[in-house]
């Protein structure tokens, strides 16, 4: 339903398409994607740069900051789909924060785009931290009787949490905070992607399990492994490197691939 936004009208698509022009936003069909590493590295810091811009503009009406949030949202599924830049240059996920950042500044309310916030930014940009203040942030504008999915995010937020800080009370926080939600979703009688009154038993589940002193090392050792296993850059893998260190673990070559082994 909220993925209505990604369908404007024509209309307010040409007169967004001369604002964009004039803050210099990359086109649609562009990669960033050069030649050469170095004009790749430059493309991706130019877009650093007009990210960062957006972000410091002064808010706007409701509408003009839905057109915003859908558009760098289009943008990031760009970015993030770009395997050339990522796989021939290294470029990594850095900059999926600062979409992301930028979509929820603009439109919190755009339940749909958590789950890609999610996977981008803890997963893959490797950077959880920024995607639970980008959660916190989201979250003071979500209503579930207005948002009936908005539940999803707090069991995002739980995950990451979970898995990759190793914050159960945390995530046990946010799991009861995710069943609580979507009890009201199961009574709002929309029809929604996940049974929410499932949704609810589960968070509970995850709550009352995370009530008893848990280690969760290895499910922290088996997250950033995953992370390390869609590193395309030295940066993320230098992230890697720093969180599994704490864990008591390193990470060596094995015939021609790094894994994961304990000191």
């Amino acid at each position: 339903m909220r993925f209505r936004n990604l369908a404007i009208n024509l209309g307010a698509i040409a007169i967004f398409g001369a604002i964009t022009l004039s803050l210099q936003f990359p086109k649609l069909n562009q990669r960033l994607t050069g030649q050469t590493i170095e004009e790749t590295r430059k493309a991706v810091r130019d877009e650093e740069a007009r990210l960062k811009l957006v972000k410091q503009l002064p808010p706007r009406g409701f509408g003009f900051n839905n057109l915003i949030a859908d558009f760098a949202f289009l943008q990031f599924l760009q970015y993030f789909g770009d395997d050339i830049a990522r796989n021939d240059f290294q470029t990594g996920y850095s900059l999926s924060p600062l979409y992301f950042a930028n979509i929820i500044d603009r439109d919190p309310r755009f339940t749909s785009s958590y789950i890609y916030m999610s996977s981008s930014v803890s997963m893959f940009a490797g950077v959880p931290s920024k995607a639970i203040e980008i959660y916190n942030k989201g979250l003071k504008f979500l209503n579930p009787d207005q948002q009936p999915s908005a539940y999803t995010v707090w069991r995002y937020k739980a995950t990451d949490q979970l898995l990759f800080l190793g914050d159960a009370k945390g995530a046990r926080e946010s799991y009861l905070k995710a069943a609580e939600w979507a009890d009201k979703a199961s009574l709002s009688g929309k029809k929604l992607v996940e049974d929410p009154k499932l949704s609810a038993e589960l968070s509970r589940q995850s709550a009352q399990w995370l009530e008893e002193d848990r280690d969760l090392t290895k499910a922290q050792i088996g997250a950033w492994s995953l992370v390390l296993q869609n590193a395309t850059d030295k940066k993320t893998v230098q992230i890697v490197a720093q969180e599994l260190d704490k864990l008591g673990m390193k990470i060596e070559i094995k015939n021609g691939q790094q894994v994961v082994v304990a000191k």
